[in-house]
């Protein structure tokens, strides 16, 4: 997808981090948007962010709630009568170990963070393939669905559940146009469909794999209300774990970037992330080399 202006994005989890970030790198493109989001309150500091009345629906939605997404996405093509991009972001995050989880936050983060995402993929694939202009989905994952970490077991098995979705998403919505449906799903831009290009109608998907951002759910978000000692605790660490948070907005122009060039994965950083998939993707290959020599 190479045009952006005139299109609408339905954003979920918009009020605020990389959803409000997205919001406002599709809005410079010339988009309208729709920011979905539980916090009634936070839309409402979104709308104001974004001053743009007649570009912007702020929506109250709960991604666990199939039909109120599906009310969401009427209200959205009442709006803007139809949707092209749709980023499906809203998450949560607790945490705990494998053997000791609580069953409450189990449940609640599946269906928050993988049902929430299915929920926006089966209510809006179809509608953006009627219209027939061609759209792209975004579903937000994390670093951790690539490399646990441990502590955090809800989260890091529902990204890697989103990872492992996207995948075979792209797939399946490239259908019969790709030649190689595999290679066509690691591929990008004009590498993956040749010189011809895309289908004006195709419909694709990327994974957006965010390490340290600087939202609510880093337990080093630069929170205005931390007092000074809080504050400099954060940076300390932050140093220690050589690790620079990444401010939403710039995440969300990187997704515009990607979708402009139908990319699979969207990283949002060179180092840490790239380390750590490194580190996981080694391991892997010495696993091979020592059970299959070559």
């Amino acid at each position: 997808m190479e045009v952006f202006a005139g299109k609408t994005a339905f954003i979920t989890g918009g009020a605020q981090g990389i959803g409000l970030g997205i919001a406002k790198a599709c809005l410079k493109e010339g988009m309208r948007v729709a920011i979905a989001d539980v916090k009634t309150k936070q839309l409402k500091v979104a709308e104001s962010i974004l001053d743009s009345p007649e570009n912007v629906l702020a929506i109250e939605l709960d991604v666990r709630d199939r039909d109120a997404v599906k009310a969401a996405a009427d209200r959205t093509e009442a709006a803007f009568e139809k949707v092209h991009v749709v980023c499906n972001n809203a998450g949560i995050g607790p945490g705990g170990p494998v053997v000791s989880v609580q069953q409450e936050n189990w449940y609640r983060t599946l269906d928050t963070n993988l049902h929430g995402v299915l929920n926006g993929v089966q209510v809006f694939a179809p509608r953006i393939e009627r219209h027939g202009e061609g759209g792209h989905i975004v579903n937000t994952a994390s670093i951790t669905g690539f490399a646990q970490q441990g502590g955090g077991v809800p989260y890091g098995v529902t990204k890697a559940g989103i990872i492992a979705l996207t995948e075979v998403l792209r797939v399946e919505l490239a259908g019969n146009h790709a030649k190689n449906r595999w290679q066509n799903m690691y591929s990008a831009g004009r590498d993956r469909w040749g010189e011809e290009g895309p289908p004006e109608s195709l419909i694709s998907a990327s994974v957006l794999c965010p390490d340290a951002v600087d939202t609510e759910i880093s337990a080093f978000y630069t929170n205005p209300e931390d007092d000074e000692e809080t504050r400099q605790r954060k940076i300390q660490w932050l140093k220690h774990m050589d690790i620079e948070l990444i401010k939403p907005d710039l995440v969300g122009e990187q997704v515009v970037n990607a979708i402009r060039n139908d990319e699979l994965y969207i990283f949002c950083d060179g180092y840490g992330s790239r380390r750590l998939v490194k580190t996981r993707t080694q391991a892997m290959l010495d696993a091979f080399d020592r059970q299959f020599p070559e």
